[in-house]
């Protein structure tokens, strides 16, 4: 299926993030939070957070592959340190990294590498109150980094792996499996990692097996994540090339290949109006296979299409092939669930 990528489109598409966690005191009993995800253009996702006791309202990008929780601030009335809650994380706090902090003026100072650019961010490490839309309790004591740069046109990032700083590992703990239909089961592996690595064996297109070695997606080759932080699939080369090559063998007949290039994605084709014949992509876990129907970005103006998937050096699902699947993450369990769904609906 294609997704439409004309920018000056307003998208109102809004999706729910589950969340599986029991929070603490475990006395309170097993809850689920559904956190409102807003679609932000591009196949970008932000979460509505409140901070402090003054409750100044911040908007980062959810991202699944990333620990660190961050938000935009500059030296103004709205800085953190207004806040009665707000407390500076001293140099000797047990979560910080010293292989990427140092103490300045008894506060720990992170430098960060963040996105496929590798661009680097200064995280002054901090201590306050949430508040998470949708939730009807505060959590005190996260910690978070202000920072006066921030890579996206949003005002921060919300990392949700497992390192120690995530808000996965600091909100909770899992609860009780649920049966739903037609869901699949896969482990999370390399469980010494913060990154919730998956074990892909294989891909296919449109039910066609590519019978790429599973080698390819070891961790050693950077391993293979789900990240809503990243639009578009990334593929190592020989998966990139092949993946693409039978995407060019299914359009062949169908839609005209171009050569341009169109939001840095190759091969693209030209559009004919109405057309909505996308092959499927599935990626074939341990003991699951993940159908992805949106494979492809259109702009109807443009009249173009083209195959959303990257060339890079590791394997990540991007935010594009996610859609319409529903992703629980039982990560002290090592455990992640999924289902097709309508996420829009409720």
């Amino acid at each position: 299926m294609g997704i439409n990528q004309n920018l000056h489109t307003k998208i109102s598409l809004l999706h729910l993030l589950i969340f599986f966690l029991r929070i603490i005191p475990a006395t309170t009993g097993h809850r689920l939070k559904l956190f409102p995800l807003h679609h932000q253009l591009n196949y970008r996702y932000s979460v509505d957070i409140k901070l402090g006791t003054l409750g100044n309202q911040v908007k980062p990008l959810v991202d699944a592959g990333c620990g660190f929780i961050w938000s935009q601030w500059s030296r103004t009335s709205s800085h953190p340190e207004r806040y009665k809650t707000y407390k500076r994380l001293p140099c000797n706090h047990p979560l910080c990294a010293r292989n990427i902090c140092k103490c300045i003026k008894n506060q720990r100072v992170c430098t960060i590498p963040y996105g496929s650019s590798g661009n680097k961010y200064t995280l002054a490490q901090s201590i306050d109150t949430f508040h998470i839309a949708g939730s009807q309790k505060q959590k005190t004591d996260i910690v978070f980094g202000c920072s006066n740069q921030q890579p996206l046109n949003l005002s921060g990032i919300l990392g949700l792996d497992r390192s120690p700083v995530s808000l996965i590992v600091t909100l909770g703990k899992d609860i009780p499996s649920h049966d739903w239909e037609n869901i699949q089961t896969t482990h999370l592996i390399h469980t010494d990692h913060s990154t919730l690595f998956l074990n892909l064996t294989d891909t296919s297109v449109e039910g066609q097996r590519l019978g790429l070695s599973p080698s390819l997606f070891s961790l050693k080759n950077g391993g293979v994540f789900l990240d809503t932080g990243i639009q578009y699939t990334v593929l190592p080369k020989t998966a990139c090339d092949k993946v693409n090559k039978v995407f060019e063998s299914y359009f062949k007949g169908k839609l005209k290949k171009i050569d341009s290039v169109y939001w840095n994605l190759k091969p693209c084709y030209k559009l004919i109006p109405g057309f909505n014949a996308y092959p499927t992509m599935t990626f074939h876990f341990e003991g699951a296979d993940l159908e992805a129907e949106y494979t492809h970005v259109k702009d109807e103006g443009l009249g173009v299409t083209c195959t959303a998937v990257l060339l890079g050096r590791r394997t990540v699902i991007g935010a594009v092939q996610q859609w319409g699947t529903r992703f629980i993450f039982y990560v002290n369990r090592n455990v992640l669930r999924f289902y097709k769904d309508d996420c829009s609906r409720n």
